[in-house]
């Protein structure tokens, strides 16, 4: 497994990818636009030259924040989200950031025991945050970790 920055050309496959496991995945353009204005922002991971999973994140002055990490279905529990996020923190780490936050779904227990054990930790609650297909909601569960 190898990581590098994405290009205009991988948005259409980062969108199939957020596709298969984000109610709210992102649209090719979305990618492209982040990839277009924030080129060192958006990363992937690749197998044997196939796109496995991404990351996209945005960094304001000391915090940083993650938009987004997904990784393919069939690739998952391979230990490829947790190397792109110790990607993203050791980037940010090098832009001075001091603090990490990221935004999850209540109901994605498995995403939220992948942040604690990178060091996240709970520190609010956004309430009906998440909009569902059936027309409820669901709760943002809030985490960050300092740098």
């Amino acid at each position: 497994m190898n990581l590098r920055p994405a290009l205009l050309a991988d948005c259409p496959t980062l969108s199939a990818i957020d596709a298969q496991g984000n109610p709210s995945s992102w649209t090719v353009q979305q990618f492209e636009s982040a990839v277009q204005h924030h080129p060192d922002s958006v990363w992937l991971s690749q197998t044997d030259h196939q796109i496995t999973g991404f990351i996209v994140w945005q960094t304001v002055f000391d915090e940083s924040e993650l938009h987004l990490i997904a990784v393919a279905p069939e690739y998952r529990r391979q230990g490829i989200a947790s190397a792109l996020l110790q990607h993203w923190q050791n980037a940010v780490q090098q832009q001075d950031a001091t603090r990490l936050l990221l935004e999850v779904r209540a109901s994605n227990e498995t995403a939220q025991q992948l942040y604690r054990k990178h060091g996240f930790q709970t520190c609010g609650r956004r309430k009906n945050y998440y909009a569902l297909p059936d027309g409820g909601s669901e709760d943002a569960v809030l985490m960050e970790k300092s740098c």
